[in-house]
């Protein structure tokens, strides 16, 4: 099992309650399956929807976390 730390920004922050949230998620997992299992309930669009950053570096959905890693969670913006 790895501990991951998953920050939420704008509209996912509102629909996922909170900021921040802690998972525990299998060997192998994905950022594409953990938005899958545990995000997209809540966030109800598709991952292609979002950005992703790992580390603070910007990261595509088939990359594997890490024991420890920080993902944030980036819905697209808008603006004029």
């Amino acid at each position: 099992m790895r501990d991951i730390t998953v920050l939420f920004f704008s509209y996912a922050a509102d629909r996922m309650n909170g900021r921040q949230r802690r998972y525990s998620v299998e060997d192998g997992t994905t950022i594409e399956s953990l938005f899958d299992e545990k995000l997209a309930p809540a966030l109800g669009d598709a991952v292609q929807q979002f950005r992703f950053s790992v580390n603070a570096a910007w990261a595509d959905p088939s990359t594997v976390l890490e024991d420890g890693d920080e993902v944030a969670v980036i819905p697209p913006v808008s603006g004029g």
